[in-house]
C-alpha cells in the first residue's frame, strides 16, 4: 500500500491532541488506523497548562500517586495506551508539553504530516458543534488538519469539494492520498452556487472538474466519480453529501477569500458535518 502522508513530507508523523475526553479518544482511535495504514508513526500530545497557574504541581502530602504533574502524566500515558491496543505494532510515541493546546499544536503541526483532533475537548462547551482549539487549528496549523467525529466509517468514499483554487487543488492531492491509504474510492464534488452559472464546457464537462481530475495522476488505480450540483447553498449541498462519505476534505478557504484564513463554507462544514472534516491550507 503506498504511504499517503497526507500530501507532505515522507515519514514526518501523524499528530493526535488527547486530553482524556470522549471526543479525544474518538481522535486517537481514528490516528492509530490512520498512522498504521500510512505507516507512520503516531505522536499523541497533551496540552499541560496548569504550571501557568500554579507552582504547587507536585504529589499532596501524604497522598501516593497524586498531584497535577502526575495527572497529566497519566493522560498522556492514556493516550499512548489507547492507541498501542488499537493498532499492535504501531509506532506511537507520547509528548507531554506546557502550553495551551491551540497554540502549541499549532507550533508542532509544523513537525507532522497529518494533525488530528477531536471535535471538542474537555473544556468545550456541550452546545458546541466544533471546539474553539479545532476551529483554531482548522485555520492556522501547517500541515492538512482531521476533525474527527468518528473513529471508524462504513462509507467507501473520500469526498472532495472543489472550486478552483489553489487550497482546492491541494485539497485533491490530499484526499487522493487518503483514498489510497484507507483503500477507499475518490468523490470530485464541485457546488455551482445558481446565481453564478459558470459556462459549462462545450463538450458537456465541467472546467473545474476536468481541473482536478488532471491533479490525479499520480494514483491512476482509483476509482473516482465526479458530481456538479447546481444549488442556492454550497455548504449545505457538501454536509449533505458528506453524510454518505469516510470523510469530507476541503481547502480552508475558497475563492473571493482574500485575508480570510478560514472559508465560510469550511467554517459551516466543520460545525454541521456529520462525519469526519479534512482540512487543507
Amino acid at each position: 500500500m503506498t504511504s499517503a502522508n497526507a500530501g507532505s513530507e515522507p515519514h514526518k508523523p501523524v499528530l493526535v491532541g488527547y486530553d482524556g475526553s470522549d471526543d479525544s479518544r474518538v481522535a486517537v482511535l481514528w490516528a492509530a488506523h490512520y498512522a498504521a495504514a500510512a505507516k507512520l508513526p503516531l505522536v499523541v500530545v497533551h496540552c499541560w497548562v496548569w504550571p501557568y497557574f500554579t507552582e504547587k504541581l507536585g504529589p499532596v502530602a501524604g497522598i501516593e500517586d497524586s498531584g497535577l504533574r502526575r495527572q497529566a502524566e497519566k493522560i498522556v500515558a492514556e493516550g499512548h495506551h489507547l492507541a498501542v491496543r488499537s493498532e499492535p505494532g504501531l509506532d506511537v510515541r507520547e509528548r507531554l508539553i506546557i502550553g495551551f493546546p491551540a497554540n502549541t499544536l499549532t507550533e508542532l503541526s509544523a513537525e507532522a504530516s497529518l494533525l488530528v483532533t477531536g471535535t471538542r475537548g474537555l473544556g468545550g462547551f456541550a452546545g458546541l458543534l466544533v471546539g474553539s482549539v479545532s476551529l483554531h487549528l482548522a485555520s492556522s496549523a501547517s500541515c492538512p488538519i482531521v476533525v474527527v467525529r468518528e473513529a471508524e466509517s462504513a462509507h467507501e468514499a473520500v469526498l472532495v469539494a472543489v472550486d478552483g483554487s489553489p487550497e482546492s487543488d491541494r485539497a485533491v492531492a490530499v484526499a487522493s492520498d487518503f483514498a489510497v491509504t484507507l483503500g477507499k474510492s475518490l468523490q470530485l464534488l464541485h457546488v455551482q452556487h445558481h446565481e453564478r452559472n459558470s459556462p459549462a464546457d462545450p463538450r458537456g464537462g465541467n472546467p473545474i472538474l476536468e481541473r482536478a481530475s488532471t491533479l490525479l495522476s499520480d494514483h491512476p488505480g482509483i476509482a473516482v466519480t465526479q458530481d456538479l450540483i447546481v444549488a442556492s447553498s454550497v455548504p449545505e449541498v457538501i454536509v449533505q453529501r458528506a453524510k454518505d462519505a469516510t470523510c469530507v476534505v476541503l481547502g480552508a478557504k475558497g475563492r473571493n477569500t482574500l485575508g480570510v484564513r478560514l472559508g465560510s463554507t469550511v467554517h459551516a462544514v466543520l460545525h454541521h458535518a456529520q462525519g469526519n472534516v479534512v482540512v487543507v491550507r
